[in-house]
C-alpha cells in the first residue's frame, strides 16, 4: 500500500511538473508576433541597467558634435529621449545618437530646485536646430512640466540636454552633478497626462515652422486601476465606449512659459491664462503613447495618420492604425452637446484651477473628436508593454518597458531596443 501511495504522488508530482513546463514553454515561446515582421530593430534602450523603467519617447534632430564638443555642420543625426522614472531617485532623460550611440542622461527637477521622481510618461521637444525658441515637455501624473533653455550657451534647450546628458559622469568643480535639467513652469492637464507628442506639420525638423505644428497630451484609462474623469466617458458616432480624452495644443515659441498659445478670453487674469485646449480627441482604453504622421505632400493638415500604443501588463499590445481624414471628417460633436450638468442642461468643458476675473469658473464649448474602431485601418499585434510612440519622417517608432529589469522574470521578450516600422494598410 505504502509502495502504491508513493507510485501515485509521484505520478501526481511529474503531471504538475509537466504541466509547468507545458506552461512556461508555451508563455515565453508560443507567440510568434507576425506583425513584427514589419518592424525594424534600432538603437538600445539606455539605463535598463541601472533602474530605469523607460516610459516616453521623442526624437530631435541636430549636428553630430565631435569628442570636443565641435559641431560638424555637414552631419546631422537623429537624437531620440527617453523619459523614465527610476527605482530610487529622481527621473531622467536618456540621450541616444542613431549614429553615434549613446550620449548620456540628465537627471530632472521642479521649479523650486527639488528631485523630480514623476512617472514621466511622456516627453516631447519643439527644438529645431539653429532656432533659439524651443520647449521641452514632460507629461506626468496629471500635468505638464515645461522646460526653456536656461542657460544662453546653447541654443535652445534641446541642445542643452545633449550637452548636459555628455557629463553625466563629470561632476563640476565643486563635486556638483552637470547634467540637470530645471523645469521652469508647470500646467494642469485636465487629464490625468499619461503621454504626449510633439506635431511637426512639414515634416521637416530642421527647418523651424510652429504655425500648424501641435502638442498632444493624453491620458491612459483601464477600468479599477486607472480611472479618469466620468466627463470623459463617451459613446462615440460608431456606438463605441470610450473613456479617455487627449488634447491638441497649438505652438507658440514665443511664449516663454510654456511654448503653447494660451487663454485668450478677457474674463481670464493674465495669471490664469493657462495653455488653450484647441480640439478633444476621444480615446479607446489602454493608450500609451500617440503619434500623429503628416501626409507625405505636407500641404494639408486634415491629411495623414494616427498611431496609438495601446497596452497593459504582460498581454500583447497593439498599434492602431487610422486615418487622420477620417478622424476629422463628420466625425465631431461639441462637448456641450455630449455632457451635460447636474441639471441636464449643456456643460462647457471646465480648465481646472482658471478662474474668471470675477472668481468664476472658466468654461469653453470645445469641438470632440471620436478615434474608435470602427475608424481602424489596421492593428498590430507586438509584444507586451508598448509605450512612447514617435516619428520621423514616415517611420514611426516604438518604445517597450519590457525590457527594464523590473519584468525581466515574468514578460516573454525583453525588448532593449526601439523599434521602428512605416505604418500601412494589410
Amino acid at each position: 500500500m505504502k509502495h502504491k501511495k508513493l507510485f501515485i504522488t509521484l505520478i501526481a508530482l511529474f503531471s504538475v511538473a509537466v504541466c509547468l513546463a507545458t506552461f512556461i514553454v508555451i508563455w515565453f515561446w508560443g507567440d510568434q508576433y507576425k506583425d513584427m515582421n514589419d518592424f525594424v530593430k534600432s538603437v538600445p534602450v539606455q539605463g535598463l541597467a541601472d533602474g530605469a523603467v523607460p516610459q516616453g519617447l521623442c526624437n530631435y534632430t541636430t549636428y553630430v558634435y565631435d569628442e570636443n564638443g565641435e559641431k560638424q555642420s555637414d552631419r546631422l543625426q537623429e537624437y531620440y529621449f527617453v523619459s523614465a522614472y527610476m527605482k530610487k531617485g529622481p527621473s531622467r532623460i536618456y540621450v541616444t545618437g542613431e549614429k553615434t550611440g549613446y550620449v548620456g542622461y540628465v537627471t530632472l527637477k521642479n521649479t523650486d530646485g527639488s528631485d523630480f521622481t514623476g512617472h514621466c510618461g511622456g516627453v516631447a521637444t519643439s527644438s529645431c536646430k539653429d532656432y533659439t525658441s524651443g520647449t521641452l515637455w514632460v507629461a506626468s501624473e496629471g500635468r505638464v512640466y515645461c522646460a526653456r533653455r536656461n542657460d544662453d550657451r546653447y541654443t535652445n534647450v534641446a541642445e542643452e540636454l545633449i550637452a548636459k546628458a555628455k557629463t553625466y559622469s563629470t561632476p563640476d568643480g565643486d563635486g556638483n552633478a552637470q547634467n540637470v535639467i530645471t523645469f521652469t513652469s508647470s500646467f494642469d492637464a485636465n487629464c490625468n497626462a499619461d503621454f504626449c507628442f510633439y506635431f511637426d506639420y512639414d515634416g521637416n525638423p530642421t527647418t523651424y515652422s510652429s504655425a500648424n505644428d501641435k502638442l498632444y497630451v493624453g491620458e491612459f484609462y483601464r477600468s479599477g486601476s486607472s480611472e479618469t474623469d466620468s466627463r470623459h466617458h463617451l459613446t462615440t458616432k460608431n456606438g463605441y465606449t470610450n473613456k479617455a480624452f487627449a488634447y491638441e495644443y497649438s505652438i507658440d515659441g514665443g511664449n516663454d512659459k510654456y511654448g503653447l498659445r494660451t487663454i485668450s478670453s478677457e474674463n481670464v487674469a493674465d495669471d490664469m491664462r493657462a495653455p488653450k485646449i484647441q480640439y478633444i480627441y476621444s480615446l479607446p482604453e489602454k493608450i500609451q503613447g500617440f503619434a500623429r504622421i503628416p501626409d507625405e505632400s505636407a500641404n494639408s493638415s486634415s491629411k495623414g495618420k494616427l498611431l496609438l500604443s495601446q497596452s497593459w501588463g504582460l498581454s500583447n499590445s497593439s498599434i492602431l492604425y487610422y486615418d487622420w481624414e477620417k478622424i476629422r471628417t463628420n466625425n465631431s460633436a461639441s462637448y456641450g452637446s455630449l455632457v451635460k450638468n447636474p441639471n441636464g442642461e449643456s456643460a462647457g468643458f471646465e480648465y481646472s484651477g482658471v478662474l474668471t476675473e470675477n472668481g468664476a469658473k472658466y468654461f469653453e464649448n470645445i469641438t470632440v473628436y471620436f478615434v474608435d474602431g470602427g475608424l481602424l485601418e489596421r492593428e498590430y499585434s507586438v509584444p507586451s508593454m508598448s509605450e512612447g510612440l514617435c516619428a520621423n519622417g514616415s517611420k514611426v517608432f516604438v518604445l517597450f518597458e519590457s525590457g527594464s529589469y523590473k519584468y525581466k522574470l515574468f514578460v516573454r521578450q525583453r525588448l532593449e531596443n526601439l523599434y521602428y516600422f512605416i505604418p500601412r494598410t494589410k
